[in-house]
């Protein structure tokens, strides 16, 4: 998928990944104006950081494009000579303007949608600190999916702690990673069952996906093992249900069918006289066809840990 001029906007939103020092650092940005061959981007709030990214470096450009897409660019310059004229100018740099295909990059690895617990560390402008709850959508190696009510925006970075399992919690059973938020929007909160219809303005949600960019090779392979099984349960019961148990009955035959093997009365033979209801012997009862139902906790397969 190549990046059309006419898709990028001013006031777009980009995550911009660099390393400083050998450490990882992400500059949430926006565009502010789009040239042939530069990006003119300015930082959400000034960051001293910027000053230390040297012309010609590489770095990663994320932007929201239904899902994160992430590019190769580099650092071009700063705008604005000096950090005398102004902080408002300190914020405004040029980096190249990706062109073509050949350096897209998509999500790597699968996610599966499951609910999970979340905890969240803030390290935001917003929510510089803060720590909050939410709940996934979806789970994978490289990042995660969630719901919450805290404040947060694109390009946070965050500390998430994920609970793999759903009961029988240990440690093992908890994931903690980091990485910045590379999308984000607004939904309306899932109203509770059996709850009557509300005509107030419905509860809003922050939908948050986050790349993992802080995780370990165990703790990757950990949530992998566990969506792996998730699926596999899932799969499981389905197979289950759509299976008629093992000796139901067969429906019997249409009463107007005859039986194979049945003797055909002679020809200009009288056909003998249709038995009463008092000839008739009671039927036996059929054999129960329908499905049985699954045992109690069969239907949390799903949720055992990896």
């Amino acid at each position: 998928m190549a990046i059309d001029p006419k898709d990028l906007s001013i006031h777009d939103d980009v995550l911009v990944e660099t390393e400083v020092d050998g450490i990882p650092i992400g500059l949430p940005s926006f565009v502010t104006n789009v040239l042939d061959k530069e990006l003119w981007l300015a930082l959400r709030l000034p960051d001293p950081r910027l000053l230390r990214i040297k012309e010609g470096q590489r770095i990663h450009l994320t932007f929201d494009r239904g899902g994160a897409l992430i590019v190769e660019s580099e650092f071009v310059r700063r705008l604005g000579g000096s950090s005398r004229q102004g902080t408002e100018k300190s914020r405004v740099f040029a980096v190249r303007r990706p062109q073509g295909v050949d350096q897209v990059q998509r999500r790597p690895h699968v996610r599966v949608d499951l609910e999970r617990d979340v905890r969240i560390k803030s390290f935001g402008a917003l929510a510089a600190d803060m720590v909050g709850a939410g709940r996934t959508v979806n789970i994978g190696a490289g990042g995660v999916q969630f719901t919450t009510e805290m404040p947060l925006m694109f390009g946070d970075q965050l500390r998430v702690a994920l609970v793999l399992t759903a009961r029988d919690i240990t440690a093992r059973d908890i994931v903690v990673a980091g990485g910045p938020v590379v999308r984000i929007d607004e939904i309306p909160a899932p109203v509770p069952t059996g709850s009557a219809a509300s005509t107030d303005k419905p509860r809003m949600l922050t939908r948050v996906a986050v790349r993992f960019d802080k995780i370990s090779e165990q703790d990757q392979e950990r949530i992998t093992c566990h969506i792996l099984a998730a699926h596999r349960s899932r799969v499981a019961d389905a197979a289950r249900a759509a299976t008629p148990p093992a000796g139901a009955a067969t429906p019997p035959a249409s009463a107007a069918t005859s039986p194979a093997g049945a003797a055909t009365p002679p020809a200009g033979t009288t056909e003998a006289a249709q038995p009463t209801a008092n000839d008739v012997p009671p039927a036996e009862p059929e054999a129960d066809s329908a499905a049985p139902q699954l045992p109690d906790g069969d239907t949390d397969a799903v949720d055992q840990p990896a």
